[in-house]
């Protein structure tokens, strides 16, 4: 039996590699008091031992007094469910908390900050610069476009957001994008849509039927219900929001008519290709 097969990576699991580098970065980091402002979008998911994982973010941060702010630190802390929920109920929107925590600043392999909490200290208001912070970071963000409107920023997601016309009804549009000018890539997407809104709202309608009314009769009808035909599925279905992204791609998202249960459905496409997916959200 060769002594180093336990050492060899994992072909199976081409990211065990990336986890393996990581965990060795996080055993050399030392524990430090990390000031960062909470704003939104706590989130977590079920391990399968039973634990959860809290996560959230810092969009403004700093590691002990006197050093530099940072923007944006991605915070994990994995914990019982009881803890997980008691640590949930604590993070207030735009206040500034002290943790201890193990940091990892970006490398060239990895290219975010992120930290495992170590301990939730509490609300801490001594940092006059974060709490200036604080102040700015409550007020809104926008863009006014001439033709799409008043775009504001998102927090929670980090998107932008504008309620517009498309083929006279007012619909949202979202630019998955964090900073947006004239020359964002996702504005001038959504331009080519909106300046050719007659001819790609009667392909994504066309594709929407194609794929999702033999979907509707054959898996989603009642005992007793009548096939669903092209107008009356036509009618039922209503364009409610735009996504647009700055790679040339797009979704597009519909009320189903209490069709499938009220689900939303979508289609997702590009300027280049033309629509490719559609499925139930």
């Amino acid at each position: 039996m060769n002594d180093q097969a336990s050492d060899a990576p994992n072909t199976d699991d081409p990211f065990a590699e990336r986890r393996r580098k990581r965990e060795e970065r996080y055993a050399a980091a030392p524990v430090v008091d990390v000031l960062g402002i909470y704003v939104s979008g706590k989130g977590g998911w079920d391990e399968s031992d039973g634990r959860a994982t809290l996560s959230f973010k810092f969009p403004v941060w700093k590691a002990e007094s006197n050093s530099p702010v940072h923007e944006e630190l991605s915070v994990f802390y994995t914990t019982t469910r009881e803890e997980y929920e008691s640590l949930i109920s604590l993070l207030i929107p735009y206040q500034v908390y002290l943790i201890r925590a193990r940091v990892l600043l970006p490398t060239d392999e990895f290219d975010m900050s992120e930290a495992r909490l170590v301990e939730f200290i509490g609300a801490d208001t001594s940092d006059a610069g974060l709490n200036e912070r604080v102040t700015e970071l409550q007020k809104p963000v926008t863009y006014e476009d001439a033709q799409l409107g008043v775009f504001t920023l998102n927090r929670d997601y980090d998107l932008f957001q504008s309620k517009t016309q498309w083929k006279g009804q007012e619909i949202e549009l979202t630019l998955n994008v964090t900073d947006l000018d004239e020359n964002n890539a996702a504005l001038k997407t959504a331009h080519q849509l909106w300046d050719q809104q007659d001819d790609w709202d009667k392909r994504v309608r066309q594709y929407l039927e194609q794929e999702m009314l033999p979907v509707k009769n054959d898996s989603w009808r009642d005992d007793g219900e009548a096939e669903v035909g092209v107008a009356e599925f036509r009618a039922k279905t209503e364009l409610e929001s735009i996504l647009v992204n700055d790679d040339d791609s797009f979704e597009f998202w519909f009320d189903d008519g209490e069709m499938f249960g009220s689900h939303m459905l979508y289609c997702r496409g590009e300027l280049t290709t033309g629509f490719f997916q559609a499925s139930l959200g």
